[in-house]
């Protein structure tokens, strides 16, 4: 069944392999990053950037005067090491306001054709977090959380606006492995119809055709593939 799965599934056909076994008290990789960072690297891979740690500012981060400085200190950086390559800063939630206003009064000094703002990774992953939430929401995904004993009720809520992100991401990734055992479960039913003599759809194919007849079914391998790809 190996050669069907979605290259998407690795970790989710391992957490099913596992789960399999009697023995639970091994150490088990059954996390997201704990199976990637167990992967073997590819040598034809390019090799990481570099990272460098530029000296911090002593004064505090949240004026206009040291944001400014700051996207300077990080163009003149960039521009020294790659030339003509158009720099990348992230800032928090309340500096990356600062700095966006920056850019939109100074265009031609940090406009967006010379400096790209983005905020930082935890809030994006926490907005993406949200949106799950919010589609999530009246679906009865709580109710199951707290009947399976996962989270307390009030636990379970928290997760839908993502108060706390690491908390609401173990969970989405429990979630999704339920969801990925029980197509499992559902697809060897599904074999199990078949005569010899007879193809049945493969793994990978037969979601698109149960999607089809089933809106539940859609619903779920939906909400699998979020969490899984973040593909909203």
């Amino acid at each position: 069944m190996m050669c069907h799965v979605y290259f998407n599934f690795r970790w989710l056909e391992h957490v099913r392999n596992e789960l399999e076994v009697d023995d639970l008290s091994q150490d088990m990789m059954l996390s997201w990053a704990a199976f990637h960072a167990g992967q073997h690297i590819s040598d034809n891979l390019p090799p990481l950037d570099t990272g460098t740690l530029l000296p911090l500012f002593q004064e505090h981060a949240k004026s206009a005067a040291m944001i400014r400085h700051s996207m300077d200190v990080v163009r003149d950086a960039v521009h020294f090491l790659n030339p003509g390559q158009i720099p990348v800063v992230a800032f928090d939630q309340p500096l990356y306001t600062l700095a966006k206003q920056i850019q939109w009064n100074c265009p031609n000094t940090y406009g967006e054709n010379h400096l790209v703002i983005m905020v930082g990774g935890l809030h994006i992953e926490m907005a993406a977090l949200k949106s799950i939430g919010d589609w999530l929401e009246d679906s009865g995904w709580t109710t199951a959380l707290v009947q399976s004993n996962v989270a307390s009720a009030g636990t379970a809520d928290s997760f839908l606006k993502a108060a706390h992100a690491s908390r609401t991401r173990h969970t989405h990734q429990v979630t999704a492995a339920a969801l990925y055992i029980l197509m499992d479960t559902v697809y060897k039913d599904y074999l199990a119809t078949f005569d010899q003599g007879t193809d049945p759809l493969a793994f990978d194919i037969w979601p698109a055709q149960r999607e089809l007849e089933s809106h539940q079914f859609q619903y779920s391998s939906h909400l699998c593939k979020i969490t899984r790809e973040g593909n909203f």
